[in-house]
């Protein structure tokens, strides 16, 4: 009970913080929006020209801009937990956390909850705004494709999470992190389906994704909730991420470990 009030107390303290900042939050909920309005005038354009694309009709297209976009803005890179981390490295400051009596990676992870939670909220508000006045955007196929779109969501959180913290453990050795980050950024928002369905790439390039975690952060949950799969591909594709998240938690963990001997190899 005591390590739940610990760690309980660092998801609170990071929620208050993005309350107290409001007009932050919603210049960024803001921008969010406007992009994905961008995108979706850009795919009405390519549309014209053509009624599907790798599969893809223009009312799956809008729902899967909409939804993945949804997913990506919960995940928000201005909620990274790799930020917190390289700066607490930058400054010194990662010394007061490591004398806490708390898992250093779970209390980074209570923190990133906290910021999530509103990012939650006013991301689902506004793909039901949007529900309302862009009729390609479809509901869930079924209320079993929205209970385990649901847990897809929550597990490629983990995933993103650990890809995140282990960009942000890697300052230990590297001190600037502001490069990796934004290399790790690009990479995450194309291959996670982000940008455009996976499907539509290259099949050599589909086959490379398949080993690798990407795809269980946008696009698996993308593809529960528009029904793309049956109820066994689905249960399959969730026990694929479920396994990624373990494999990535593991290896945050394990690089958390090495960072620590680093410092104590530094200190003396």
């Amino acid at each position: 009970m005591t390590k739940i009030k610990r760690y309980s107390a660092f998801f609170l303290a990071e929620l208050e913080k993005a309350m107290a900042y409001r007009f932050s939050f919603f210049t960024s909920l803001l921008a969010d929006v406007v992009k994905t309005l961008v995108m979706y005038a850009v795919w009405v354009a390519v549309y014209q020209q053509r009624s599907t694309i790798a599969g893809f009709s223009f009312p799956m297209m809008v729902t899967y801009l909409f939804v993945s976009q949804t997913i990506s803005n919960i995940y928000a890179f201005k909620n990274d937990a790799s930020r917190s981390v390289a700066h607490q490295i930058r400054k010194g400051t990662i010394i007061f956390d490591l004398l806490r009596p708390v898992h250093y990676v779970t209390a980074r992870l209570s923190e990133n909850l906290g910021q999530t939670m509103l990012q939650v909220f006013f991301s689902f508000l506004m793909l039901a705004i949007f529900g309302l006045i862009i009729p390609e955007i479809s509901a869930p196929a079924s209320w079993l494709c929205f209970f385990l779109f649901l847990l897809s969501l929550i597990i490629g959180y983990f995933i993103m999470f650990s890809v995140c913290l282990i960009s942000g453990l890697l300052s230990f050795w590297l001190m600037n992190n502001w490069g990796l980050r934004n290399v790790r950024m690009a990479i995450v928002s194309f291959f996670s389906g982000a940008m455009v369905p996976l499907s539509m790439l290259p099949r050599w390039m589909q086959a490379v994704l398949n080993f690798l975690p990407f795809k269980d952060i946008i696009y698996t949950p993308t593809m529960i909730y528009m029904g793309q799969y049956s109820t066994g591909q689905m249960w399959i594709k969730i026990g694929i991420q479920l396994l990624w998240a373990l494999i990535m938690w593991g290896l945050t963990e394990w690089l958390f470990s090495k960072a620590i001997r680093h410092i104590s190899v530094n200190g003396g």
